[in-house]
């Protein structure tokens, strides 16, 4: 039987040259024509592929079934991340993920048969998730703002449970009402509608805060963009002046637009009134005062989901799992409990 080194000697190249060209995934270190003189190489000498090398091993694939446009994933910077996540355990898995389906686009459904699992990004209804199951039983959502009653496997985080300490801790250390600015999700048929608007769980925990606290409810929905932001927090100011002790806000990018409100009133984030967020993107810290924000886990999210699904490939199971990756409140200069 034919050796590594007898391929060696034979190719004229190093026994490691002829290792990384025979692995798949270490052939790309590999110049295509010596890789493909090595191959036919050990070809000709009978060379036995390794049965337990990645080289025989099947090669999972996965269906990434997504409610976002391109354009509304380029200018969200929380979905890249999740998506970056999940090409980082696919590449480590081995998984190949090129198959990437806008639901808005339209699809076949027939499409997903093929596959070994399928990922799906966004808000779809009960009636589409129970159509893609009956098509590939194996399927996981990521941040989907829903429990589908048992119906589907779930990669999520805590965010209800975080938007709670945050107002607890808001009410604790302020001594006015506590205001939320937020956003409502687009819920979407399988074939690409949008038939309705549901609140996502940071909505739902606020009002489920306010009511058992007996609180004001003051909440603010807005469009997804900054400008909006800045709008209502000026609204806000305006109405409920200093009655409004913080504003607990949707992302770190609507609270640069409150931010820019409260110095058109001549106030300041963490002094006159203390604002929080969500994200803790990496420009947070570095404003001024830098921004006290929710870290998510974003590319952990996506990963967790690969991991996930791959498991539903190995275990067939007649339950479903709720798999959360919890946050974390990042204290800073716009609300320190602490300090």
């Amino acid at each position: 039987m034919a050796t590594i080194k007898d391929i060696s000697k034979a190719a004229g190249v190093s026994a490691g040259t002829v290792s990384r060209a025979l692995s798949s995934d270490k052939s790309k270190f590999v110049a295509k024509s010596t890789k493909q003189k090595i191959k036919a190489i050990a070809d000709s000498l009978g060379y036995e592929y390794d049965s337990d090398s990645k080289d025989s091993k099947k090669t999972l694939e996965f269906t990434l079934l997504t409610t976002m446009s391109l354009e509304e994933e380029t200018h969200d910077e929380y979905w890249r991340f999740v998506r970056r996540g999940m090409y980082e355990a696919a590449e480590r898995e081995n998984i190949d993920l090129n198959n990437v389906i806008r639901i808005q686009d339209g699809f076949d459904p027939q499409e997903l048969i093929k596959s070994d699992a399928v990922i799906i990004i966004g808000t779809v209804t009960e009636d589409a998730v129970k159509k893609i199951k009956h098509y590939n039983s194996n399927v996981v959502i990521v941040d989907g703002s829903g429990y589908y009653h048992g119906l589907v496997d779930i990669v999520d985080t805590n965010l209800s449970e975080l938007t709670i300490d945050a107002l607890d801790q808001l009410n604790a250390h302020t001594k006015g009402d506590v205001a939320f600015i937020g956003c409502a999700r687009n819920q979407v048929a399988l074939d690409g509608r949008i038939v309705g608007k549901v609140p996502d769980a940071r909505t739902k925990a606020y009002k489920k805060w306010t009511s058992l606290h007996q609180k004001p409810e003051i909440y603010k929905e807005i469009e997804p963009d900054t400008g909006s932001a800045m709008a209502v927090a000026e609204g806000l100011i305006s109405e409920h002046g200093q009655r409004l002790s913080a504003i607990l806000v949707w992302s770190d990018p609507f609270a640069i637009g409150v931010m820019r409100a409260l110095s058109k009133y001549h106030l300041m984030p963490g002094k006159d009134l203390a604002v929080m967020s969500f994200d803790d993107l990496e420009f947070s810290s570095f404003l001024t005062p830098s921004l006290s924000s929710i870290w998510i886990p974003k590319t952990e999210l996506g990963f967790q989901a690969i991991l996930h699904a791959k498991s539903l490939t190995n275990l067939k199971r007649n339950w479903t799992v709720r798999n959360i990756i919890p946050g974390k409140i990042k204290y800073r200069e716009t609300f320190n409990p602490y300090k």
